[in-house]
């Protein structure tokens, strides 16, 4: 039976109608400043980068934490407990390392921050996670020089994504695996088992004219599991990209995977548009608020939805994405974060103090491009605590 979010011709949809349609929304898109760009005082500065330390402090060789270190945009390189393994599982979500987020090396959405490191400064890579297609969280350079590094990597992309990588990596059928939402796949490794899930998400897809929506997009839960089962040892949420908000209000789909599959010890969770627009505050355009919550709702979650689809799926502690790397300006880089604080405040939830490598609280916070913290593990929570 063909499923809501597929094509009867080929192709996938959203199945949830958008809370407005592109003609809708296409008079509210710009708007030039009238005064000069306005001044934030972000809770971080993401207007800098700092290099890469994957080093793990002694004091936490043996504990359970999850490490997670933001490689820019929505690329984490995260490291799962040992267990009884020589070294940790190590996953990397939607890494992009390219100058630009385009076909073209010399035109198309531009870093505003530099990449923390190389990719040959990865401690190493088990997995690859890819959410969806587009050249900001597909960058296939990237990953040819993580294959040629890591040959026994595996690959997890959705439904139509393998073909851009095979076309341009050579690599063995095995090493790749595509998936439609809701499917699970699991790798044994040492005493545990890591189970990776393709959930739903509601955004698009393509890298080109011709392909518009012929590949899926999705999120990922993921998920350390011991020998014996049930309670995962750690579990992670990633939203990739995606919108919150439909014609009749919240996306179902992630209520839905916080019951299925939360609580999180940690989400990954978008905060601003995509990096197509980011050359609008290069120009001194911007965006509209009633345009923002119109047409880009639909396809990007404004910080306001970030903090609604942290709760809905369950989230214990969150991490912004999706924001400061590919922007025009300081003022567009910090804006989400200011917005993001704010909402945490008007809901009563907690903002994530940067007070160390640590974090030992719940709630929603951000980090430095390059930056790595380390996540206590809730192996026994069976309820989420993320909302204060």
């Amino acid at each position: 039976m063909m499923r809501a979010h597929h094509i009867p011709s080929g192709g996938f949809q959203n199945p949830w109608p958008p809370k407005a349609n592109l003609l809708d929304s296409v008079g509210a898109i710009l708007r030039i400043p009238l005064s000069k760009a306005r001044t934030f005082e972000s809770p971080v500065d993401p207007a800098k980068t700092i290099p890469c330390n994957f080093d793990l402090p002694c004091e936490l060789q043996n504990s359970h934490f999850i490490s997670a270190t933001w490689l820019g945009h929505a690329g984490f390189y995260v490291e799962l407990p040992r267990s009884n393994a020589p070294q940790p599982i190590r996953v990397v979500f939607d890494p992009i390392f390219a100058e630009r987020a385009s076909p073209s090396t010399w035109i198309g959405p531009r870093r505003y921050l530099s990449a923390p490191c190389e990719v040959v400064d990865l401690p190493g890579i088990d997995f690859v996670v890819i959410s969806h297609n587009h050249y900001d969280h597909l960058d296939i350079q990237c990953l040819r020089q993580i294959h040629a590094r890591w040959p026994k990597a595996h690959f997890l992309v959705p439904l139509g994504v393998k073909r851009s990588i095979t076309a341009e990596i050579n690599m063995e059928d095995s090493k790749i695996q595509e998936m439609d939402w809701w499917e699970r796949s699991s790798f044994p490794i040492a005493d545990a088992v890591v189970e990776f899930i393709c959930t739903p998400a509601q955004h698009n897809s393509g890298r080109g004219v011709f392909d518009q929506c012929k590949s899926l997009w999705s999120s990922w839960v993921v998920r350390q599991l011991s020998t014996s089962g049930s309670p995962p040892v750690a579990s992670m949420y990633f939203a990739g990209d995606t919108g919150y908000l439909t014609a009749s209000g919240p996306c179902p789909a992630f209520k839905e995977i916080g019951e299925r599959y939360g609580p999180f010890d940690l989400a990954m969770i978008p905060i601003w548009r995509g990096a197509s627009l980011s050359v609008l505050g290069r120009m001194g355009f911007r965006l509209k608020p009633d345009a923002t919550e119109t047409l880009l709702s639909t396809l990007h979650a404004s910080p306001t939805d970030a903090v609604s689809l942290a709760k809905d799926v369950r989230a214990n502690k969150a991490i912004a994405m999706h924001y400061g790397t590919f922007c025009g300006s300081e003022d567009e880089a910090m804006e989400p974060l200011v917005l993001l604080r704010d909402e945490l405040q008007r809901q009563n939830s907690s903002w994530i103090e940067k007070g160390g490598r640590i974090w030992k609280d719940d709630g929603f916070g951000a980090v430095d491009v390059g930056e790595t913290v380390f996540i206590p593990l809730h192996v026994e929570s069976e309820q989420p605590v993320f909302i204060s």
